[in-house]
């Protein structure tokens, strides 16, 4: 019996792409980060509780775009581990064959 490499390189092409999407979402997430965080702080206006409380609304609002994209991160993740699982299982299977000692056919085209 031959060995499965166009199985092996297909799964591994599916490896890749999972991997190059998950490198893209975090860039994406991450600039999303940049811009929950890096907004600058504006200037205090005169009455104190009214820039407190307007400060107070906009860490609020941080906070919620922040547990929001860490949500999604974590569920793409949790795909992303989902598929590496489901290829270390296949992965697995395949050593399982080499293991066993997969031969080259003969000559008469049986495999020894």
């Amino acid at each position: 019996m031959p060995l499965p490499t166009a199985e092996w390189t297909a799964a591994l092409d599916q490896m890749t792409a999972a991997l190059d999407q998950t490198l893209r979402d975090l860039d994406r997430h991450r600039e999303g980060w940049a811009a929950v965080t890096d907004t600058p702080a504006r200037a205090a206006p005169p009455d104190l509780m009214t820039w407190l409380e307007t400060r107070l609304g906009q860490w609020d609002a941080r906070l919620t775009a922040a547990a929001d994209l860490a949500a999604t991160v974590e569920s793409q993740l949790g795909e992303r581990e989902a598929v590496v699982g489901r290829w270390a299982e296949t992965f697995g299977r395949w050593q399982k064959l080499v293991e066993q000692g997969v031969g080259a056919p003969s000559p008469n085209g049986v495999a020894e």
